[in-house]
């Protein structure tokens, strides 16, 4: 072990956000520019990669490792042990008569009128879930009380299958979890090693199947997230790093030491980042409200930022079939990527995706045996990627492959390469932009309304397209795209999130009783940053509460400020049908208002850097290289090529333009400009409606 006494901690924060190809890594330091590199990801031992970076970020920065002072991680961990299934061994108890809730579900599945699909296995086989004698009344009050006896049987029993982890689940815990705790107990004594997670802690909310489905997958993740991290501690430990280590949040916050024990909350933890970033670098560019565009190599993550916020959801699904009870950043996922492959289809139409020729093979233009035509292979053929210098010039593409794969699809349907390249364009942008609405426009938001801020690596090339086709007057690039998502962690807050069920009609409320129930949520807040060394001047409180019209099955959030009383409960009912109306495209004012949830959002807010984006001198076009690109404007045009670390502030350069840098290509069409802002944002203008 490296001996770390005699280094002190500095101002050294560290994002490192693990993905299936690289592990972006980003160092930043008060008072200097943030340093970026990209290692390959090690899957089968993904610590190896973050030491991998931490060590070249330390070289790149000429600073003792042991100097940093906190690691922001986004892990894939939780995300990949989901969507390959491969679950902790776990064992279920439940109240007597609700053993088989978690199979049968509810009616929703992911083809609702498929009648030949096959009901997908629980994760915890019927051998596995138990039962135990008791009754909760809705109210909390205890209608039957359970034998500790009982719990000891069933427990000895289910301990014998050698299981891993242990969910409980008993009825209406969310209102008195007792019964809950005291199982725990027994667990605890029986297996002290076992990790148990109760329903009243994990998902303390109404709807029964929704609950078993969040504590079982937090009971399936915990102990494949917990030896990870234990795991990563350890390794971070024997290199003398001493700082504290973050993990990314599905929420957008971000968490640290009980980061082991809630597996269920880091399923979109790398995801989130893109989108902290976004709000916060749109926000310093002078943009509240906005669309986030995330583009990578299988698929593209919509989001939507209003009033400076990331917009949460309450629920999400694992696998498009689990239901998963915990805020969630809203992102919307399109198979529309880099790696897209084009094809005909019976009809004779053109069509992208969602089929990807992922990293292997890859694009056509990779050289790895890849032969159909994709995204990526487009806009090689096209001009708008630089064969020399992809990746900066790390990556040798052959574009003499792409041309023959182009060249098979056109002769396939009958037309020239230039005219089927530039189809493949369009119809990904159209996918894409149909994703973009999904979050805008189909939820009441114009985005005629909002910039356009894109990353990931292939975000840039269509964003301009994208913003064309949306009528979006103004795109943001910002300087590290192809690693917002690692920047996106150096810039999240501490999130916790509570909530407090209690289903009644508004205006018969308590409100004295409401506001006691708040009060409590914000102490146990509270109490959490403070664990987490939070100072309380670093605090922020967000109440919000879930309100419904009477017989409706699902709920709208809507914010308070302040004390509950009469009248902010009034207000929120007014809040209501407005954000009703702007959802639905109608609002029933007359009918009754329900209140479903009380929830509290405790944020720790942590320290920015700022930063120190290296401008370069002042260009004119003299100072550019050229090259001939195809526009959909013209055709094959003669077009500058920049590079974007030359670039001045506040120099307005009139497309059609290229701006290359290592992580990403910025495509700048005819009648469009582009400057740079003070904080190295490349700001581009379409200059009206489309």
């Amino acid at each position: 072990m490296v001996a770390t006494k005699e280094i002190q901690q500095e101002d050294v924060y560290v994002g490192i956000d693990t993905g299936g190809t690289f592990t972006d890594c980003i160092l930043s330091q008060k008072g200097k520019a943030p340093i970026v590199i990209k290692v390959h990801s090690t899957p089968s031992n993904p610590a190896e990669a973050i030491l991998e970076g931490l060590e070249r970020l330390s070289k790149l920065a000429g600073i003792p490792i042991q100097k940093v002072n906190s690691i922001s991680h986004g892990t894939t961990v939780a995300t990949n042990a989901m969507l390959q299934e491969q679950w902790a061994k776990v064992g279920l108890v439940t109240t007597k008569g609700f053993r088989d809730v978690l199979e049968i579900g509810t009616q929703m599945r992911p083809e609702l009128y498929q009648l030949q699909q096959q009901k997908p296995a629980p994760i915890v086989p019927r051998n596995l879930r138990t039962e135990v004698a008791e009754r909760m009344a809705p109210t909390g009050e205890i209608l039957e009380s359970v034998s500790k006896e009982e719990v000891y049987t069933v427990l000895k029993e289910l301990i014998t299958e050698d299981i891993e982890s242990l969910a409980v689940v008993l009825l209406f815990s969310y209102a008195n979890a007792e019964h809950e705790s005291l199982i725990r107990e027994v667990a605890e004594e029986l297996a002290p090693d076992l990790y148990v997670g109760i329903s009243s802690e994990i998902s303390p909310e109404f709807r029964e199947y929704t609950r078993t489905s969040t504590t079982v997958i937090n009971a399936a993740l915990t102990p494949i997230v917990r030896r990870y991290i234990r795991h990563l501690r350890r390794e971070l430990k024997n290199k003398g790093i001493q700082g504290k280590l973050n993990i990314m949040q599905s929420n957008g916050g971000i968490i640290s030491g009980e980061a082991e024990v809630a597996a269920h909350n880091l399923v979109l933890s790398g995801p989130a980042g893109g989108i902290v970033a976004a709000a916060e670098i749109a926000k310093n560019a002078g943009f509240s409200n906005v669309l986030t565009f995330d583009m990578g190599g299988t698929s593209s993550d919509i989001g939507i930022i209003i009033d400076g916020e990331p917009q949460v959801s309450e629920k999400t699904t694992v696998n498009g079939v689990y239901p998963l009870q915990i805020p969630t950043v809203d992102i919307h996922t399109v198979g529309a990527g880099g790696g897209s492959i084009a094809w005909k289809d019976s009809g004779g139409a053109l069509k992208v995706g969602p089929k990807s020729a992922g990293a292997s093979p890859g694009p056509a233009c990779y050289g790895k045996g890849g032969t159909e035509p994709t995204v990526t292979d487009a806009n090689l053929h096209l001009g708008r990627l630089d064969a020399q210098n992809f990746l900066g010039g790390e990556f040798t593409v052959y574009p003499e492959k792409s041309q023959d794969a182009l060249q098979a699809l056109a002769d396939n349907l009958g037309l020239d390469v230039e005219r089927v390249a530039l189809g493949i364009l369009d119809v990904a942008n159209a996918n894409m932009a149909g994703a973009l609405r999904v979050v805008s426009s189909q939820r009441g938001h114009d985005p005629r309304d909002f910039a356009l801020i894109a990353f990931g690596g292939a975000g840039p090339l269509h964003a301009t397209a994208l913003a064309r086709e949306l009528g979006v007057k103004n795109v943001i690039i910002p300087a590290t795209p192809g690693v917002l998502c690692a920047h996106g962690l150096l810039l999240s807050d501490v999130r916790h999130d509570f909530t407090h069920t209690e289903i009644v009609a508004l205006e018969k409320a308590d409100s004295l009783q409401l506001e006691r129930s708040a009060a409590e949520l914000e102490q146990r807040g509270m109490e959490r940053l403070r664990e987490d060394g939070i100072p309380s001047d670093r605090v922020r409180l967000n109440r919000t509460l879930d309100l419904r019209y009477k017989g409706q099955e699902y709920y709208l959030n809507v914010p308070i400020e302040g004390k509950i009383t009469k009248e902010l409960l009034e207000q929120a009912m007014q809040d209501f049908h407005t954000v009703h109306e702007r959802t639905y495209g109608h609002a029933a004012v007359h009918e009754p208002v329900e209140m479903v949830n009380l929830r509290l959002s405790a944020f720790g807010e942590v320290e920015r850097i700022e930063s120190h984006p290296n401008n370069g001198k002042n260009l004119t076009n003299g100072n550019a290289s050229y090259r001939s690109v195809y526009f959909q404007q013209g055709g094959w045009t003669n077009t500058p090529i920049y590079k974007r670390e030359q670039l001045g502030v506040d120099v307005e350069i009139k497309g059609p333009a290229i701006v290359m840098q290592m992580d990403t290509t910025i495509v700048v069409e005819p009648g469009q400009s582009m400057r740079n802002d003070a904080q190295g944002n490349l700001i581009i203008s379409l200059g009206g409606d489309k």
